[in-house]
């Protein structure tokens, strides 16, 4: 990894206050035109370096699951940042001006590794449509062969299921209650708020519903029990822990930088800086949190880290 990478980590997981160039440029020494330029540095291949990481902290990815989610980072108060739109937050319940960025992430439910993003742009491209680029890059680039991949009830279109039944993978989600099932859509299909049942939905599908109180989930796994259908789908949630850390510790929301360019690198650089974060709370058993704590204030540690993974070349 080259030197002014490993300042930027340094910096994010470092540093006390918002995570901007202006306050990371104490923490590690370097100034922040410098760090600046990394972000809008246009020679740089970020999903490279992002994958780079990956293998040099993890090795080869097995027998884990794949999950596909997105997230806003809101920018209410940056009007003037390339690419923003009003998108829904979740989180806030509410449009906000923001990135919509979505995410495709691998975990065996010990480990869990951003592999992949990408930023949703007003070019005619859906979120749906680049959840399927980045499942063709999990198995034409990086040939993973996982249990199965899970998503909520969004990503459950039509086009991500059959694409996911061509690679013949495994899937489990949720559907919304007006998704046609054996031609009658699912909020009329039983008054019994618990049952399971073999059929089809759009697209000449087969599939296994399990109706859980209110909510609908699918898989199609036709050999499998209610019970193991609700804890796979569960296991997508470990993904929103991930959010969580990266919004909270790790200045997610906070590149004040103007360009597409630069915000994504900025998103890059702390997806690697939760990878190595992860890496950390496998070998010390320490969690996120009391990590980032024992970082701050403190960039010598952080360098030891480094030295330790032997990441930095000149």
């Amino acid at each position: 990894m080259p030197l002014r990478i490993a300042s930027y980590l340094k910096g994010l997981l470092a540093v006390a206050e918002t995570a901007t160039c202006v306050s990371m440029s104490r923490v590690v020494g370097s100034s922040h035109d410098r760090l600046s330029r990394i972000l809008n540095d246009d020679k740089l291949k970020w999903q490279t370096l992002l994958l780079s990481l990956i293998l040099r902290i993890v090795g080869k990815l097995r027998d884990g699951y794949l999950i596909i989610d997105d997230t806003v980072i809101d920018k209410s108060f940056a009007k003037v940042i390339e690419n923003l739109a009003w998108v829904f937050c979740s989180k806030k319940n509410r449009s906000v001006l923001g990135l919509n960025v979505v995410v495709l992430a691998w975990s065996n439910g010990t480990v869990t590794i951003p592999l992949a993003f990408k930023i949703w742009k007003d070019d005619g491209k859906t979120k749906i449509g680049l959840a399927l680029e980045l499942l063709s890059y999990a198995r034409n680039f990086l040939k993973l062969q996982p249990k199965y991949v899970t998503f909520d009830c969004y990503y459950s279109a039509k086009k991500i299921l059959k694409r996911l039944m061509k690679y013949k993978w495994v899937f489990y989600t949720q559907l919304k209650k007006n998704r046609k099932f054996n031609g009658t859509q699912l909020k009329f299909s039983k008054r019994n708020p618990y049952w399971m049942e073999q059929g089809i939905i759009d697209g000449n599908l087969t599939v296994l519903i399990v109706r859980h109180g209110k909510k609908y989930f699918a898989t199609n796994n036709l050999e499998i029990s209610k019970s193991e259908i609700l804890a796979s789908y569960r296991t997508r949630w470990i993904i929103e822990t991930m959010f969580r850390m990266l919004y909270d510790k790790l200045g997610f929301e906070e590149c004040e930088s103007r360009s597409l360019r630069a915000q994504t690198a900025h998103i890059t650089l702390c997806l690697m800086s939760f990878i190595l974060l992860e890496q950390q709370r496998q070998r010390t058993e320490k969690s996120w949190y009391r990590l980032r704590r024992e970082y701050r204030f403190n960039p010598y540690k952080v360098d030891l880290l480094f030295n330790k993974l032997k990441l930095v070349t000149a």
